[in-house]
């Protein structure tokens, strides 16, 4: 009886030994791809600061010396990047970089949220999600353009596959840490996903979620919660399987946005 119980005790204490490890090591995979996104997004924002004020002091008649600044500092070597462009103060895509975009130059997009926000407040942004004139799921940043006399001329704005951007990140630290990954907006919608099914559905409203209130619950914590640890059920990837998962979280927070990084895997 006493060998046992020495037995079920060792048992235990290496059961719940190797669960604090699995929780320690998600917590570490989450701070990796929260630092990783956080400085793509610091370098883009950075890089669209300086166009916008390299274009507020060369002046709305100045074409050719804007282009090039829309083309050089922010499309090169970004190829999660779209296009970048000028938007004037009335919300008219005047200028757009690179040259297959161009098409869509004198586009009126007053009536978006972003710029709407950026001609009411004149500040750095990051919006959500959407859809663009260009037809593409996609995000922006932008970042408010003035004259030299302090004007607001209107604003550069980079347009960014938000998917193909975390995946640059995510995938490295997945394969190194032997984790899975999911980022999402607060408003629930999955911006990136291991399982690529799951990219772009909403995690309070998918039908593909109902039947797991566990996981909806603790979304919902993720949103309230800068950071932490939870479990839930939910699918293997792939089958019809249902298994428990373990799932740490950190939040990126970029201008005025926020993005819920996830890391999880499977226990038994």
């Amino acid at each position: 009886m006493r060998r046992f119980l020495l037995v079920a005790t060792a048992f235990m204490f290496f059961f719940i030994a190797g669960q604090a490890f699995a929780a320690d090591n998600l917590s570490n995979a989450a701070s990796k791809i929260e630092s990783g996104i956080l400085n793509i997004l610091n370098e883009i924002g950075g890089t669209i600061s300086h166009a916008a004020k390299e274009t507020g002091k060369a002046g709305l008649h100045r074409e050719t010396e804007i282009r090039k600044l829309l083309q050089k500092n922010c499309i090169a070597g970004r190829p999660y990047a779209v296009n970048s462009t000028f938007i004037d103060s009335k919300g008219m895509m005047k200028f757009i970089e690179p040259e297959q975009y161009r098409k869509y130059e004198g586009s009126d997009i007053s009536g978006q949220e972003a710029v709407i926000k950026m001609r009411k407040t004149h500040k750095p942004r990051m919006g959500n999600v959407f859809v663009s004139v260009e037809g593409i799921k996609s995000f922006d940043i932008e970042c408010p353009v003035f004259s030299k006399e302090k004007r607001f001329l209107g604003s550069v704005s980079m347009l960014v596959k938000h998917d193909e951007m975390i995946r640059a990140v995510a995938a490295t630290v997945e394969k190194e840490l032997n984790v899975k990954c999911w980022v999402m907006q607060k408003d629930g919608l999955i911006l990136y996903e291991t399982d690529p099914t799951q990219t772009g559905l909403n995690l309070f409203t998918d039908p593909l979620y109902k039947d797991y209130p566990e996981l909806i619950v603790l979304g919902k914590r993720m949103v309230k919660e800068k950071d932490g640890k939870g479990v839930y059920t939910f699918l293997v990837h792939g089958t019809k399987n249902v298994v428990k998962k373990q799932a740490a979280w950190k939040t990126v927070h970029f201008f005025n946005n926020d993005w819920i990084i996830v890391a999880y895997k499977e226990v038994k």
